[in-house]
């Protein structure tokens, strides 16, 4: 008795009183999201002021843009829909983001979108329009599909595609051509011209294009075309396998007792040094919710070609004359990484924080696009395509581009994502909307056409929106994302339109087309 007194006189000596028990508060855990989005905002701010400032010491050069407003809610809520979820806004979500007035709600609203089951469609899209994915090819699409699920890093993306070989599917074995393509979709190196010759503009040479190809031939030998006429090699020698010389990049030795592709995946995805493998994925994302940076909007007219069959298009030049070399892709001459970024001197602080924060995260696409959709660039309102924003690599601000061919077709024709081909048959209304080919890596365009044009008005009569929604605030918010002015209350009264005139006159705008 007496020992259990004792050993209750020790333990109510280490219970504090009540009243004397101070309960300290536990500090709620940091942001990390909005912190990166924030640094993300100082980078491109940075730049911007940098730019601005250098113009403003030279007395005819153009004085850089002042920065847009941000965006009003209905504006963002589209943005953000169409960009992050790959749909148009819904007249109930409307609705509701508009009459919500909490400071959070943009917040809540992007990290609902980036988990629809449309968020992952948007994120297998970007990764099949990089890697050349074709119907037919149901491995790819099964991996990519569920990688895009599950948010995978893209340097595991990278490692399976192209150390497993897929890519050598896409080209009919021809290696020279898989490497050119795999150089441009994971490096941003545009080695196209050396297929043939050495370009006086390119640091790449014939001979090196083809050491690089031998890294994609398996068993196969790769040797120098019958015409070649340097002196470093002669018409029909063996090359070995190598990397590719890349400005401030790291040097491997290719070992023969392990496959080649293995190696190249772990060195586009560990060179540490150039960084090109995180800048050329993180200006992809980048990309998808800002814009081709630097680049204006495609104002194709009269049509929308099928893009060129990657052989026979590319004519020989004569020796060290560029000729037709810089029109012969349909890319152009603008690369992911851009023809006068060489190597990460060369980097902007934009471009170096975006690389950081994409490695941060784990190189997530999911997880980047919710950084980027956090910050205050993404929020503003849109830049036009003629505003001069030249110097400025990443402009703070997302440019006005035109609807996705995706979002035009699920609109109007109620099919959803996946149920669409990856290469559609020619005459496919995808087609005329831009979808590519997959011939060649981002192929797909988002012209503005007067095939296009017609096009709209003959489906608009037959959209299930028309006859789905009947009243016209539906109509407005379904197809603009916002409520009808009352100017145009007025006109759709004294017209008498039908739901159909509303569908098709909505259907054919600016507004509807583009994405702000």
């Amino acid at each position: 008795m007496k020992h259990c007194l004792w050993v209750c006189a020790i333990l109510s000596a280490c219970v504090p009183e009540p009243s004397t028990t101070k309960t300290t508060a536990v500090p709620e855990p940091p942001d990390s999201t909005q912190e990166a989005a924030a640094h993300i905002d100082a980078a491109l701010m940075h730049d911007y002021k940098w730019i601005a400032d250098q113009r403003l010491k030279w007395k005819n050069t153009p004085i850089l843009p002042s920065l847009p407003e941000m965006a009003d809610d209905s504006t963002f809520l589209r943005r953000a829909c169409i960009d992050l979820a790959g749909r148009l806004p819904r007249p109930d979500e409307v609705r509701a983001f508009l009459a919500d007035a909490s400071p959070e709600k943009r917040t809540r609203l992007t990290e609902a979108l980036v988990r629809e089951p449309g968020a992952v469609e948007v994120r297998f899209r970007m990764l099949t329009e990089a890697f050349r994915v074709k119907d037919g090819d149901s491995a790819s699409i099964g991996w990519l599909r569920k990688a895009a699920d599950e948010d995978l890093p893209y340097a595991e993306i990278v490692t399976h595609i192209i150390g497993g070989g897929h890519m050598r599917q896409r080209d009919q074995g021809n290696a020279l051509r898989t490497a050119v393509e795999t150089a441009y979709t994971v490096l941003g190196e545009d080695i196209y011209c050396a297929m043939c010759h050495d370009h006086p503009f390119n640091d790449h040479t014939e001979r090196e294009c083809y050491t690089f190809a031998a890294c994609f031939a398996g068993k196969n030998e790769v040797r120098l075309p019958s015409d070649y006429l340097y002196k470093d090699g002669a018409p029909g020698d063996v090359v070995q396998a190598s990397t590719l010389r890349l400005r401030g990049s790291w040097w491997m030795d290719l070992r023969d007792d392990e496959d080649k592709l293995t190696q190249i995946a772990r060195w586009m995805v560990e060179d540490e040094q150039s960084r090109r493998f995180a800048l050329v994925a993180s200006l992809r994302v980048w990309s998808s919710l800002f814009g081709m940076p630097g680049q204006m909007v495609d104002k194709t007219i009269g049509g929308v070609d099928d893009a060129p069959p990657w052989h026979g298009i590319h004519r020989k030049p004569r020796l060290n004359l560029s000729s037709d070399c810089f029109s012969a892709s349909p890319r152009g001459q603008s690369t992911w990484v851009g023809l006068e970024i060489n190597s990460p001197a060369d980097f902007t602080q934009g471009m170096k924080v975006l690389i950081e924060e994409f490695l941060r995260c784990g190189g997530r696409i999911g997880e980047f696009q919710r950084i980027l959709a956090r910050t205050d660039a993404y929020q503003r309102d849109g830049i036009d395509y003629n505003t001069d924003w030249n110097g400025c690599y990443l402009a703070p601000a997302p440019q006005i581009r035109r609807l996705p061919s995706e979002v035009i077709w699920t609109t109007l024709s109620g099919e959803v994502d996946i149920q669409l081909p990856q290469v559609p048959p020619t005459g496919h209304p995808l087609r005329m909307l831009g979808r590519g080919t997959r011939e060649w890596t981002d192929e797909s365009l988002t012209p503005v056409s007067h095939d296009l044009a017609r096009f709209m008005i003959r489906r608009a009569s037959d959209s299930p929106v028309s006859r789905a929604d009947q009243d016209v605030e539906s109509l407005f918010l379904k197809l603009l994302g916002r409520l009808p002015q009352e100017h145009e209350r007025q006109t759709i009264v004294s017209q008498s339109a039908t739901s159909q005139d509303i569908a098709w006159a909505l259907l054919n705008t600016k507004e509807f087309m583009f994405r702000p």
